[in-house]
């Protein structure tokens, strides 16, 4: 269930469900802003703090791209890490879109760029049971089964090869 402050999910955890979504999108409506990554990672990760205090259940944090390249990945996963949020999914398109008409639209991140990513976050976790999320969006890009399976396999292999 998602959660979006520390009193939502106490509800959500007297309510009786077993685990919280940190939705990005209610994140930063809380905050009054748009879902466009408009709320800073701290200010994200300052809330958490909060949910993770008023509750027991885990949390799993919808991280967008991670805000933005792979040292930015590895500083949010410590920081979830120290404030025992259970985990983060990380989607693999690009937060800022480029014109569809363009010649090189394309609204995610190469396949190579979000492997380095997802190992990034793997080997900066200090909890064995954080759980990164890699999050295919080639079937919303409008790419083939193909490059999806091929993306979360190449993901799945980034996941496992901790340094």
């Amino acid at each position: 269930m998602e959660a979006h402050n520390g009193l939502s999910a106490k509800i959500v955890e007297e309510a009786g469900f077993e685990g919280i979504w940190g939705s990005g999108l209610t994140l930063s409506a809380s905050m009054g802003l748009r879902d466009s990554n408009e709320a800073s990672w701290t200010q994200v990760l300052e809330t958490l703090e909060l949910m993770a205090d008023a509750t027991s259940l885990p949390i799993l944090l919808d991280g967008d791209t991670g805000y933005g390249n792979f040292n930015n990945v590895r500083r949010l996963v410590r920081k979830l890490c120290d404030r025992k949020v259970a985990g983060v999914c990380i989607e693999d398109k690009l937060f800022q879109r480029p014109i569809p008409s363009s010649a090189n639209a394309n609204p995610w991140r190469r396949w190579t760029s979000s492997a380095v990513v997802i190992k990034a976050g793997k080997d900066s976790q200090s909890d064995d049971d954080f759980v990164l999320v890699a999050r295919v969006e080639a079937l919303i890009c409008g790419h083939s089964m193909s490059e999806a399976l091929r993306r979360a396999e190449a993901y799945h292999a980034a996941g496992q090869m901790r340094s």
